[in-house]
């Protein structure tokens, strides 16, 4: 692959709920009338950790997916109910929605946990989140009608980084 790529462990939400994100979204950008794009409805997610290795990519991916067969975790309910920008020091502003919801932090603590084992690093800082669009401003914090569903699966995948495109890798079930 030519360029720079990400991957990483996500969640998505459902079919059935990518539609209201979607146009939560579209709603938010014109209440804030902020300039920018949305994010895809098929590239909406809430990243669980980037996987990063000092190896090269099929053996990384190997790695990562031995990781991922190893989590032990029930499904588990997460709730996004408040947005607010980031101030990534940039011209753009990731306007996201938000949780603090203890499940999610938990299962990410598990895969991250198998992450270490499999020799992968796994990053502490963590902000649950979905990114919505990228702002030509910032917007301060607020709460929202909360966006809720049942996390039955958790995947990995291959982001082309500045080619709007993601790539499923895997994914793998809980319970």
């Amino acid at each position: 692959m030519n360029g720079p790529i990400n991957l990483f462990f996500a969640l998505r939400p459902p079919d059935a709920v990518s539609p209201e994100i979607e146009a939560l979204g579209a709603r938010l950008q014109r209440a804030h009338r902020l300039r920018g794009a949305r994010i895809a409805r098929e590239r909406l997610h809430n990243t669980l950790a980037a996987v990063e290795g000092h190896r090269a990519l099929p053996d990384t991916i190997a790695r990562a997916r031995s990781a991922a067969a190893l989590v032990r975790h029930q499904p588990f309910t997460v709730r996004f109910d408040w947005t607010e920008s980031f101030d990534a020091h940039r011209d753009r502003y990731p306007f996201v929605l938000r949780s603090g919801l203890m499940p999610l932090s938990d299962f990410r603590q598990a895969l991250c946990g198998e992450m270490a084992r499999a020799g992968l690093a796994a990053p502490r800082a963590y902000t649950p989140h979905i990114t919505l669009l990228w702002g030509d401003r910032a917007v301060e914090a607020y709460p929202i009608a909360p966006v809720v569903w049942r996390v039955t699966e958790f995947v990995l995948v291959l982001s082309l980084v500045g080619r709007s495109r993601h790539i499923l890798i895997d994914h793998w079930q809980l319970g």
